[in-house]
């Protein structure tokens, strides 16, 4: 699959690395160059700096015919913004975005967006570990 990871920070350097090693085609978009070198050392995955609220960089990153594309980053307008362009602008089939405020998850998963939101996730592990599961 080609795969367009949108941040490299703690979350998206692992899920491109895990992908890489599956042997999927992945580009990783960040705005900071550094961030880079978080990626293990001969990493198949291809980079592109810049931001991805930015429509050219999104095309830069081929993002149109990407297979699926992830938006990874801390913040959660960055996210969105940069989902809704992939899959309503450039008809990316699957797009995952990781959301903070259970708000905005459940309003955008309404709206065909795939969310996943750590906070929503965490509490929900708390709970399990709390009974014992």
């Amino acid at each position: 699959m080609k795969i367009v990871v949108c941040g490299c920070g703690q979350v998206g350097t692992k899920v491109a690395e895990a992908l890489c090693q599956q042997k999927h085609q992945v580009t990783v978009i960040d705005r900071d160059v550094e961030t880079f070198r978080k990626l293990e050392a001969g990493t198949s995955c291809q980079f592109v700096v810049g931001d991805a609220t930015d429509q050219e960089i999104l095309r830069k990153a081929e993002t149109g015919t990407a297979d699926a594309f992830l938006a990874l980053t801390g913040e959660d307008n960055a996210n969105l913004f940069a989902a809704q362009v992939a899959k309503e602008l450039l008809k990316v089939r699957k797009v995952i975005v990781r959301l903070a405020d259970p708000v905005r998850a459940t309003a955008f998963a309404e709206m065909g967006l795939t969310t996943i939101c750590g906070t929503d996730l965490m509490a929900d592990l708390i709970g399990k570990k709390l009974v014992g599961r």
